[in-house]
């Protein structure tokens, strides 16, 4: 009879009473705490320009086309050229016509690849104007440096005339020029490249300096890798 239970079984009772009442409900129901969402940034984030980078992009686009005229000069004066010796049954070469394009074409790669590293490297040390339009206005000035390069060098150096043709026993110099055209884009091709490769070890995906205080409603830069 109910009124007759003993009181161990009365004791039983209440604790497993105790072990399924609503605490224990309450442990089953609740779930684990969930890690706060990390907000991914899309890939094209850190392009984004930084403040003043087109005005600091075209400033040295313009530099490096100013560039090209004392880059042509010093082509003029390195660049190896043809030479003649001029007799009266005509001109005959003194340097070989290849020799003197393979002279002319290595001289016009090293003056405007060297330059071109050295803009990269100015380039990269503005912090704050790091960006993708900082790559493009090297790559761009480039292009017209070396363009301006090749006309310098090409207006100092013109062929003989034909009255110096006509001097037999005089010694002339054939025009200084650009044979193969592709040395014209090795000084954007490496301004670009020394650009790329300082981009691989900046620790920030936005290119800015380490330490650099965040923009209002910026936040901090996240990989994405």
């Amino acid at each position: 009879m109910p009124g007759n239970e003993s009181p161990s079984a009365a004791a039983s009772a209440a604790v497993g009473k105790d072990a399924n009442g609503p605490g224990h409900d309450e442990a089953q129901i609740a779930e684990p705490a969930q890690p706060a969402a990390v907000p991914v940034r899309p890939w094209y984030h850190g392009l984004r320009p930084a403040v003043g980078e087109a005005a600091a992009a075209a400033r040295l686009a313009l530099l490096l086309l100013l560039a090209g005229l004392p880059v042509g000069v010093l082509w003029w004066v390195l660049a190896p050229r043809r030479a003649y010796d001029v007799a009266a049954e005509g001109a005959f070469a003194v340097v070989p016509d290849s020799e003197a394009a393979v002279g002319a074409d290595g001289w016009f790669v090293i003056l405007t690849g060297v330059l071109a590293l050295a803009a990269a490297a100015v380039a990269w040390r503005r912090e704050e104007h790091r960006g993708p339009q900082m790559a493009v206005g090297l790559a761009v000035g480039m292009l017209l440096c070396g363009l301006l390069t090749w006309q310098v060098g090409a207006l100092l150096g013109p062929g003989p005339s034909a009255a110096a043709l006509e001097d037999s026993g005089a010694v002339v110099l054939g025009p200084l020029g650009v044979r193969a055209y592709g040395v014209v884009v090795a000084g954007p091709f490496l301004a670009v490249a020394g650009y790329l490769l300082a981009v691989c070890f900046t620790p920030r995906d936005d290119l800015r300096a380490v330490g650099e205080p965040a923009q209002p409603g910026d936040d901090a830069p996240r990989s994405v890798g």
